[in-house]
């Protein structure tokens, strides 16, 4: 997966910008960052549906999806730019997305909004339905 944003970076020109890949328990590093006290401007969350750590933890999105955002709100700076949750489990309404946001992040300001991902389909008006986001922006 490094490989590909690799390659994504330099195809989009961004391969000379300080872009850092860091393969870690999400969970884990979100706790080092909050003891460290780092902050960040913006969150992209692509977590998988499911998924099994080096000692046989266990990630169901269903079940620690919203752990997840709660803890990440705790890195984000004072005046944050967004908040991104990007899904491609199924039997989730992007809406569901949009409620964990709403009700984890404790911003007055800014939209939420929720939707499908699709990729357009070549001499059709039809979309292939591919996921689902949720986000909140400033």
């Amino acid at each position: 997966m490094v490989a590909w944003a690799k390659e994504n970076l330099a195809s989009s020109g961004l391969s000379s910008r300080p872009v850092r890949f860091i393969i870690d328990d999400v969970t884990k590093f979100v706790q080092r960052e909050i003891r460290r006290g780092n902050k960040y401007d913006a969150i992209i969350m692509d977590p998988p549906s499911y998924g099994r750590g080096k000692n046989g933890e266990v990630w169901q999105f269903e079940n620690n999806i919203s752990d997840l955002v709660e803890i990440c709100t705790q890195v984000l700076s004072d005046d944050p730019l967004f908040f991104l949750i990007n899904s491609y489990k199924t039997g989730i309404s992007s809406k569901v997305l949009e409620n964990i946001l709403s009700l984890k992040l404790k911003i007055k300001k800014g939209k939420f909004s929720s939707g499908e991902i699709g990729l357009p389909m070549h001499d059709s008006r039809l979309v292939l339905p591919c996921g689902i986001y949720g986000r909140w922006e400033k």
